[in-house]
């Protein structure tokens, strides 16, 4: 008698189970008309409707956005940074005379491509001999005494490497003698 009670019982839970999941695939409407003809739907079923079974409708899961591909960090594998291509003096022109009233004051103008890179630095040199550095292309230079001038930029390293040389302009400075009294 046990055994026969629990066939039963797991029948009866089976029968349960696919009544229920038929009512979730289907839905009933039931469907009236009004005195223009017009649909009225609804899940009551009322005298005069027609009764309209809904199929569940077949659906897909949502779609899972990939997470976007971020560049590692490389911490190690550190890029080189681009050789600079050009360095050039701009102002003043080759040749330029600053007259006296000016005392030895002038300010050199120099373009870099690319812009300067990282520890990298530029040096402004009067015949080879450095006169200022800084991670500027322009430079005021006071007090330079009177003579020629010849002006070059280097880009340097922190290690002293001249990664790349400007052009040599020459400038002439005009000042009073102080043997012309």
């Amino acid at each position: 008698m046990q055994g026969q009670q629990n066939t039963l019982r797991s029948l009866f839970m089976v029968v349960t189970l696919l009544v229920a999941t038929s009512a979730i695939a289907q839905t009933k409407v039931y469907i009236t008309r009004d005195a223009d003809g017009n649909p009225i739907f609804s899940d009551r079923k009322s005298a005069g409707s027609e009764t309209h079974v809904v199929d569940e409708l077949p659906s897909m899961p949502a779609f899972a956005v990939p997470a976007p591909i971020r560049p590692t960090d490389r911490t190690n594998d550190a890029q080189p940074a681009p050789a600079y291509t050009s360095l050039s003096i701009i102002s003043p022109a080759d040749g330029t005379s600053l007259p006296q009233g000016l005392n030895g004051e002038v300010r050199i103008v120099g373009v870099l491509t690319p812009g300067l890179q990282g520890d990298d630095e530029i040096v402004l040199r009067d015949a080879g001999t450095e006169i200022m550095r800084g991670t500027q292309t322009t430079f005021e230079v006071t007090n330079l005494d009177r003579g020629e001038h010849r002006l070059t930029m280097e880009v340097v390293s922190p290690e002293g490497d001249v990664a790349i040389r400007s052009q040599t302009i020459t400038l002439f400075v005009q000042r009073t003698s102080s043997l012309a009294r």
